[in-house]
C-alpha cells in the first residue's frame, strides 16, 4: 500500500470510528449547532490521536473483513462454474465421476508453468487408486497457436485419444503450430484427417468459449489454475495443490 493509499484508506478509517464513537449524538445532529459539531469532532480526534491502538485495530478488522467478503464473493461465483464442470461428461477427465476428490485444472499449451506442472497433475491422475477425478479445461489464453492445439486435443477426444494428444502436446518443447500438431497427433495414434475435420466443429468454438467465461466468472486470469474440491489455486502450486487432495482423501476416509 502506498502512502497516498495509506492515507487515504486511515482518513476514511478514522471517519468510520468517528462515526461509531459519535452515534448516538449524530442521531440528532440536526439539532446540533455549528460549535457543538466543531467540538464532538474534536473530542473524537483526540481520541483517536491518544489511543492509536483504536485506530490499528480498527484496521485490521476492516481487512479481516475485507478478506472473508472476497472468500465468500469468491466461492459463491466458484460454485456454479464447478457444478457445471463436474457434470458436464463432455469436458475431458480422468478418474470416476464418483470419487471423493475432484482436482480441476484451466491450462494452455503454451504456458511454460504449466509444463512445469505437467508431472504432478499426471501423479495425481494417475496414482490416485480410483479416489480423484482430474478435469482438464482448456483454456488457450497466450496465442492463436494455443487454441490450434486447444482444439486439435478436443477433437483428439472424439477418437478417445484426448489423453494421448495432452501429453504429447503438454511435453513439447517449442511452439504447437498446425504442422508440428498434426505430427505429434499421428505420433499418439490419432486420424489426423479426421482431427483437422473435427478442430473446425461449432461444438468445439463453444466449449472454448464456455471454458473461456467459466474462467473468468472464477477470477482466473492465468494458468495454470486449480479448483480442488470447489478450493481455487492459482499458479503452479503443486505443493499446496497436493495438500488439498490428500486433505479431501483424508476427510473422505
Amino acid at each position: 500500500m502506498n502512502s497516498h493509499i495509506a492515507k487515504r484508506f486511515l482518513a476514511g478509517t478514522a471517519l468510520g470510528i468517528g462515526m461509531l464513537i459519535g452515534a448516538q449524538a449524530a442521531f440528532a445532529q440536526d439539532s446540533l449547532s455549528a460549535e457543538q459539531k466543531t467540538e464532538i469532532e474534536g473530542v473524537i480526534e483526540q481520541y483517536l490521536l491518544d489511543n492509536p491502538d483504536v485506530l490499528l485495530r480498527a484496521i485490521q478488522n476492516v481487512q479481516s473483513w475485507q478478506a472473508a467478503e472476497q472468500s465468500r464473493q469468491q466461492a459463491a461465483a466458484i460454485t456454479p462454474v464447478w457444478d457445471a464442470l463436474v457434470a458436464d461428461s463432455s469436458v475431458p477427465s480422468v478418474g470416476p465421476v464418483d470419487a471423493p476428490v475432484t482436482v480441476i485444472e484451466f491450462f494452455d499449451y503454451h504456458c511454460g508453468y504449466c509444463k512445469r506442472a505437467f508431472d504432478g497433475v499426471k501423479e495425481i491422475a494417475e496414482n490416485s487408486d480410483g479416489k480423484v477425478r482430474t478435469i482438464f479445461v482448456e483454456f488457450p489464453i497466450l496465442s492463436e497457436e494455443s487454441t490450434l492445439a486447444a482444439r486439435a486435443a478436443l477433437a483428439a477426444d472424439k477418437q478417445d485419444k484426448y489423453m494421448e494428444a495432452h501429453e504429447a502436446f503438454m511435453t513439447n518443447r517449442g511452439l504447437l503450430d498446425q504442422e508440428r500438431i498434426n505430427e505429434l497427433a499421428a505420433g499418439v495414434g490419432i486420424d489426423v484427417e479426421q482431427m483437422l475435420e473435427d478442430m473446425k466443429a461449432p461444438e468445439i468454438t463453444g466449449m472454448l468459449a464456455q471454458y473461456s467465461s467459466m474462467a473468468r466468472a472464477v477470477g482466473i486470469s492465468g494458468t495454470p489454475a486449480f479448483l480442488i474440491n470447489g478450493t481455487l489455486v492459482s499458479g503452479a502450486d503443486m505443493e499446496r495443490v497436493n495438500a488439498l487432495v490428500d486433505a479431501g482423501l483424508k476427510d473422505a476416509s
